[in-house]
């Protein structure tokens, strides 16, 4: 009896053991907005964009590491179809650091490194820089 009790109660806490999903939801000023969900379980999260009338525009589906940061992300237009891929470089700060974008038939399109900063004492993007397919500086984006 001891042993049946054990055997239930190990899957029991296995289960209790394993991550929620977590769903977020996002507005932003100009009236559109996203909602992600993540899933510890799958190492997954997607994360679908609308427009102001509410109107799914894209989505993206990330592969998320152990820590649950992104290391890649494929986006998909309003109509299912692949339009862009990425691959993402996280720190030690889970910040991403760097993103190569591929076109919808894995060729690369450009490479945008993320520079960080501090702004009121606290850890701040600060600019990306976008490198095209050959490597080549092409814009500096600084952000305020």
């Amino acid at each position: 009896m001891k042993t049946l009790l054990t055997l239930l109660t190990i899957p029991a806490l296995a289960f209790a053991a394993l991550p929620a999903k977590k769903v977020s939801t996002r507005l932003f000023p100009d009236g559109t907005g996203s909602t992600k969900e993540i899933d510890p379980e799958k190492h997954q999260s997607t994360e679908s964009f609308v427009d102001a009338s509410g109107k799914m525009t894209y989505k993206i589906i990330y592969q998320l590491d152990d820590r649950m940061q992104p290391i890649s992300g494929v986006y998909y237009n309003a109509q299912g179809k692949v339009f862009q891929k990425s691959a993402y470089k996280v720190d030690g700060a889970d910040r991403i650091i760097q993103e190569v974008v591929y076109d919808a038939k894995d060729r690369l399109a450009c490479t945008k490194n993320f520079i960080y900063g501090t702004r009121s004492n606290k850890s701040a993007l600060i600019g990306v820089d976008i490198y095209d397919a050959n490597g080549v500086l092409k814009q500096t984006q600084k952000k305020k």
